[in-house]
């Protein structure tokens, strides 16, 4: 773990961060807009949820391992968009309560279904977005590869240190999930990915708010697909086609040009680490 040494907050870069911040959200979110060849779903991850699941009881997932060694039995977890309870699931078992906020239809169902199956009974679900006007407070607040887009961020993230009583922290990428794509958008829209604010933004962000931070990295599992078919499939998604676009020539050209064969899979070059980023939130005196 990298230990960052306690800034003094310094509000004018902060401002300045955050604006940086909510224009690279707004200017990826207008292409989006602009390129989608279909309305946008009511419930975006529908098709994709399952993908977000994980076993409680794996004992593989170094990431898992890093957040289970700052969970106390007496502690109450709160897991911001806790999708389908990849992290909240394993953690529940070792804290006294996890509050799990998830405005997804999809995600929340298949929480729910996890919950019943793995027998654990101490996750409150609500269907909900972030920030609260009045949030729950916990020990630790938790959000795993959420914030990339959210728009405005200081709203976001005041919020999460009202609500941390001990510390707060996030998992997220060196890329957004969907920049890992970028080397495909010039031939396929004929234009560059507007890419998403990452974890070094975030680092960035927080110390000028004042936080005390340290950042840990924990090598990620390639980002891989069993065939072109499957690969083809994720970039169509991630660059917001149709199954029958007129586009999907030049994806399939940009993703020949692009995947690199790594025994029985395909991946793109450019892979993902995570960033463990603990931050504990700066008081008023």
């Amino acid at each position: 773990m990298t230990a960052q040494p306690a800034p003094r907050a310094n509000p004018w870069r902060a401002n300045e961060l955050a604006e940086q911040w909510d224009a690279a959200v707004r200017a990826n979110r207008e292409q989006a807009e602009r390129l989608r060849e279909s309305p946008s779903a009511g419930d975006h991850y529908a098709p994709i949820a399952d993908r977000f699941r994980a076993d409680p009881d794996r004992a593989d997932d170094p990431v898992l391992d890093a957040l289970l060694r700052r969970a106390d039995p007496a502690d109450v977890w709160l897991d911001l968009g806790a999708g389908a309870g990849r992290f909240a699931l394993p953690i529940a078992r070792r804290v006294r309560r996890m509050i799990c906020i998830e405005p997804s239809q999809s995600m929340r169902q298949l929480l729910q279904k996890d919950l019943v199956r793995h027998e654990i009974r101490n996750i409150q679900v609500f269907n909900q977005r972030w920030p609260r006007p009045a949030p729950p407070r916990a020990d630790v607040v938790l959000i795993s590869h959420v914030g990339y887009d959210v728009e405005p961020i200081s709203p976001f993230l005041d919020a999460i240190d009202r609500a941390a009583r001990r510390e707060a922290v996030a998992l997220l990428f060196d890329l957004a999930p969907g920049s890992l794509f970028h080397q495909l958008w010039p031939a396929v829209h004929g234009e560059p990915h507007a890419k998403l604010p990452a974890a070094g933004h975030l680092v960035e962000l927080l110390q000028a708010r004042g936080a005390t931070v340290s950042v840990e990295r924990s090598p990620s599992p390639a980002w891989t697909f069993p065939d072109s078919d499957a690969a083809e499939n994720t970039a169509r998604h991630r660059l917001w086609l149709d199954q029958d676009s007129p586009k999907l020539p030049a994806l399939r050209q940009a993703l020949q040009a692009n995947l690199v064969q790594d025994a029985q899979s395909l991946r793109l070059p450019d892979q993902l680490d995570h960033h463990i980023i603990t931050w504990t939130p700066p008081r008023s005196p």
